[in-house]
């Protein structure tokens, strides 16, 4: 079948059909969310934290007539308007008797309802109740995971005839996690993880897993709001000078650009190096909360093996974030130096202002000295660092301020003020503008900007949503950005825009389709041969989709979605690209089982990639980014052995390429067109 033959069949099914209820489902919503946080980034990112909290919502949905703005925040697509137009609608109208009452709470519309029903209910407000042992081990639940998965093909790194640096272990990687909850005020697990090419129960790896973490946090017992003990999160302000774990940025939800569901949190997820490993807590004093922390922990780095006659403490080059240990190389920086960090807040709450004031200062085993390059010449250097500032949340009408202004132990300083504003019940906008000075060093900062440091940035942001009626949704936003040093792979100054529009339509309560167009234009090094200075050159990237999703029958669901890219470098050939897919989600009425299969064919460069989220199992995630010629299938089997107790899930997914005869490079080449990966879990639940 030839691409337009395809496209024609997508269109009749499309146009065909017949639509029956729907309501958006948790794993929807989830998928969203991931999808939009990947487009914008291209670093490989940890969404565990994302999936944990979702999917625990989603199992413990949260009472709207007893959540408090900080519960409400912990849903993350909701924004300032839905937040406080549920808590005027509780204060006004009291209890809700039914969840469709969102109906008249100023900023939701249906779809806006379908999103959030998989996490929230509504029902009579309880009173707390102190927990005894009895009943957390009564009423707690439990659940267990054993994830394994590999790459069916031969990867050189396992060949024993290779003759570069080979891989330790095996092709599999090992994956468990035991989790206990006791409502949101008592959770406590632990995860491990080996990696493929990790050496397991042998070498250097004696005893099993490469990584393990445990935790143990409890909420809102007594003036206890928070407090982790072993592995934990700490988020404050709007990220400026600490905030760990995923933290997202632009995205379609235009006016979603405050940091919120800030404090001490729990951390279960699987990055080996950025989160803290110690004890944090959270005690309430009247309108006052005071925070401290205490972390030490050893973290991957390279050393400088030169020696050195002026000084005998160790030299760092760079810090390692791959948490990969599969050569010995590789080994050679595992846990190579050692990290404390300590820190603080105190907020001030209000029901309509909070200000708080965060203090963290961190030191390293070893002194980092970077190699001499321009673009870092203001990165932060030497072996230790503090940054402190003030952040604010105010409201005042509808209208909703945030920022903080933070300083480093240099001197430079970052600042981040943003307003939005809801104009009517059907627009709403919102304006973020940010400075963060060239020099400014912050390791754990992750500030709303285009770049993934909080560093040599200065923007200004506008988002806006209409809703100019019932079934008709209309975001965009507008982001210009300059950065006043040189970065990497860019030997100037420079500056960029973004531009994002998408218009949401539901034909019915059963059929949702969105159109979005988005582009960027960045600087780059210009990829000629040049003597001397390398120019940068101005680039463009478009990309342009269509995604409908709709439902046959309470068995069937089908998604469908055509995108186009195109990248062009100044004024050489553009680059162009597209991808095509067809989802099914099948539900058998007798059995136990849920069923996801993917068709996507796809032809596009490395500039002009897409990426798409696809169904994995659960708690994993599988955002590849479609480039080369070629096809991508994938299938998703869930299936229930016994009800309440055991469930398992099997994942094949596999690319196919036609204009390719090796794949990867290195430890990781495949000889041949074809790359598949088999996903294999077991939940248990107790």
């Amino acid at each position: 079948m030839t691409y337009k033959q395809y496209i024609l069949l997508i269109s009749f099914l499309v146009f065909s059909i017949i639509a029956n209820a729907q309501i958006i489902s948790e794993n929807q919503t989830i998928e969203e969310l991931i999808e939009e946080i990947a487009e914008s980034s291209d670093d490989e990112l940890d969404y565990s934290t994302l999936l944990d909290d979702l999917y625990y919502f989603s199992q413990n949905p949260i009472n709207l007539n007893a959540a408090t703005r900080e519960d409400l925040e912990r849903i993350q697509f909701l924004n300032d308007f839905q937040i406080e137009g549920i808590l005027e609608y509780q204060y006004r109208a009291g209890e809700m008797q039914t969840i469709y009452e969102l109906q008249l709470v100023e900023g939701f519309e249906m779809k806006d309802i379908s999103r959030i029903l998989p996490f929230v209910t509504v029902g009579k407000v309880e009173k707390s109740v102190m927990p005894n042992l009895g009943r957390v081990l009564k009423y707690g639940s439990q659940n267990i995971f054993l994830r394994t998965q590999f790459v069916t093909q031969d990867q050189q790194g396992f060949d024993d005839n290779y003759s570069g640096t080979q891989f330790l272990g095996n092709k599999y990687k090992f994956y468990s996690k035991y989790q206990f909850n006791y409502k949101r005020q008592i959770q406590f697990g632990f995860v491990s993880e080996k990696d493929p090419g990790e050496e397991f129960f042998k070498g250097t790896q004696k005893y099993g897993f490469d990584y393990y973490s445990a935790h143990l946090h409890v909420s809102d017992i007594g003036r206890v709001k928070s407090l982790s003990v072993g592995d934990f999160q700490a988020r404050f302000g709007q990220g400026l000078i600490a905030w760990t774990g995923l933290s997202s940025g632009k995205s379609s939800y235009v006016n979603d650009i405050r940091k919120s569901h800030d404090g001490i949190k729990k951390y279960s997820s699987t990055d080996e190096n950025k989160f803290m490993r110690g004890a944090g807590a959270t005690i309430k004093f009247g309108d006052f909360d005071i925070t401290a922390f205490f972390s030490y922990k050893n973290i991957d780095a390279n050393l400088d093996d030169t020696d050195t006659l002026s000084t005998e403490e160790e030299i760092a080059t760079s810090f390692q974030i791959t948490g990969l240990h599969r050569t010995d190389s590789e080994l050679s920086g595992k846990d190579a130096i050692s990290e404390m960090v300590y820190g603080s807040n105190v907020k001030w709450r209000k029901k309509r202002f909070n200000v708080g004031a965060s203090f963290i200062q961190y030191f390293f085993g070893a002194e980092l000295n970077k190699r001499d390059q321009p673009y870092n010449m203001f990165d932060f250097q030497g072996s230790s660092n503090f940054n402190a500032s003030i952040d604010y949340n105010a409201t005042y009408k509808n209208l909703f301020f945030f920022g903080e202004e933070a300083i480093g132990q240099n001197g430079a300083y970052a600042l981040l003020n943003g307003v939005s504003a809801g104009i009517s019940s059907q627009v709403a906008v919102s304006v973020l503008h940010r400075y963060y000075q060239r020099d400014y060093q912050a390791y754990y900062a992750i500030g709303f900007g285009e770049q993934s440091g909080t560093s040599n940035e200065e923007g200004l942001y506008l988002g806006a949503e209409i809703n100019p009626y019932k079934s008709l949704k209309i975001s965009a936003y507008f982001d210009s950005y300059t950065f006043p040093w040189l970065k990497f792979r860019t030997n100037a100054p420079s500056y960029g825009t973004d531009y994002f529009a998408q218009a949401d339509y539901s034909i019915s309560r059963y059929v949702n389709m969105y159109v979005k167009y988005k582009q960027e234009t960045k600087h780059i090094n210009s990829s000629n041969d040049f003597t001397g200075v390398v120019p940068t050159l101005p680039y463009t990237k478009k990309q342009l989709r269509y995604h409908i999703s709709y439902k046959l029958s309470r068995k069937l669901t089908m998604k469908s979605r055509v995108e186009i890219s195109n990248y062009q470098m100044d004024n050489s050939e553009a680059e162009k690209g597209f991808m095509i897919y067809q989802d099914i989600t099948y539900k058998p009425w007798r059995l136990p089982l849920t069923a996801s299969f993917r068709f996507a064919m796809f032809d596009a460069t490395y500039n002009s990639r897409i990426y798409a989220y696809e169904n994995d199992i659960l708690y994993g995630f599988s955002i590849p980014a479609y480039f080369n010629k070629g096809t991508r299938t994938y299938l998703t089997l869930k299936y229930t052995v016994i009800p309440k107790f055991i469930d398992i899930w099997l994942r094949y997914a596999m690319f196919n390429y036609a204009n390719v005869e090796t794949m990867g490079s290195g430890n990781t080449e495949i000889q041949g067109n074809t790359k598949s990966e088999v996903k294999f879990q077991i939940r248990i639940k107790l």
